[in-house]
């Protein structure tokens, strides 16, 4: 089981840190965050023979694509072959989502994930050594008609990634009772002088801010509009379960209000008085402002920032 305890981190050390070594704070960020990652494989495969599954939980903008991805590539280097499973692709059909006061659907509720047929391909991969298994279509919102075939045998480890993959519906299946629970987010703040100045929640904001700006084409303004439905979804059904995972991976980077820092205070700049959440984008600006940009040139191409900004 792990704990909700929070890591306070000096904005001061860091920036100094920036400026007599920025190289060696960024190499230590990418490592303290490779280090958690590799431990969890020790552990997983050390108990190989008796399970097979992880399951990857975390909220929005927490890193979970870049750390199913790093657990695919430890996995493979220990000899142990993989397969990925979104749970996105047993979403039942959009029009099975109810609707919310204000008449749009609520697409958070972990009953629209077909557990029962998670569970029934899961099943039959393991008995059969191979099965089809469903694409869900976004665009149509419901399943394709399309497939895809993934193969299994003993030295296989499966990796199933989703926002509600720690929700009871699916640990409490027998299936994943041995399952390794993994939960991936922040777990670090930075303090100035004692004071907050980034929780662990403004710092997945600003990652989201910025990555559905350059990857999404979502503008700040609606960002920032979607985000109290967002929080309100992960403190009811996500949230609640992150203390039953075996183990926890704080994605922060160190340095990455600096490597933020240009694109976030332009993107900020659009939202102006007149916005309901112009009083956040100035409480996210001031604190943004405590951190001197950096060069881009200095994160590895294969960093989990990639995720959010785009790289030199």
């Amino acid at each position: 089981m792990v704990t909700d305890y929070k890591e306070h981190l000096d904005i001061e050390q860091i920036n100094y840190r920036a400026a007599e070594n920025l190289e060696d704070l960024v190499r230590d960020s990418e490592q303290r965050y490779l280090s958690q990652i590799r431990e969890t494989v020790d552990s997983f495969c050390s108990t190989l023979n008796r399970n097979k599954i992880i399951l990857l939980a975390g909220p929005s903008s927490s890193g979970k694509t870049t750390t199913s991805y790093i657990l695919q590539k430890e996995l493979h280097d220990r000899g142990v072959k993989t397969l990925s499973i979104s749970l996105d692709d047993f979403y039942k059909p959009r029009d099975a989502a109810p609707f919310l006061p204000d008449g749009t659907q609520n697409l958070e509720l972990p009953e629209l994930v077909d557990t029962d047929y998670l569970a029934e391909c899961l099943n039959e991969l393991q008995k059969r050594g191979w099965w089809n298994f469903p694409i869900f279509d976004f665009v149509k919102g419901r399943r394709s008609e399309k497939e895809r075939e993934l193969q299994f045998d003993e030295h296989t480890a499966i990796i199933i990634e989703g926002l509600h993959a720690l929700n009871p519906l699916i640990t409490e299946k027998e299936l994943f009772q041995s399952a390794l629970k993994l939960y991936i987010s922040i777990k670090s703040e930075y303090y100035l002088q004692n004071k907050r100045m980034i929780s662990t929640r403004e710092m997945r904001l600003v990652r989201r801010l910025i990555r559905d700006y350059n990857f999404r084409g979502c503008s700040p303004a609606d960002t920032l509009a979607m985000w109290k439905n967002v929080v309100d979804g992960e403190d009811l059904y996500i949230r609640p379960f992150r203390t039953g995972a075996d183990f926890w991976i704080d994605s922060l980077h160190l340095y990455e209000p600096l490597a933020y820092h240009g694109a976030f205070l332009e993107l900020i700049q659009e939202i102006d008085e007149q916005n309901a959440y112009y009083g956040l984008a100035e409480q996210l600006k001031a604190a943004m402002d405590c951190f001197p940009p950096m060069d881009l040139s200095f994160i590895p191409k294969d960093s989990m920032l990639r995720e959010f900004i785009i790289l030199p």
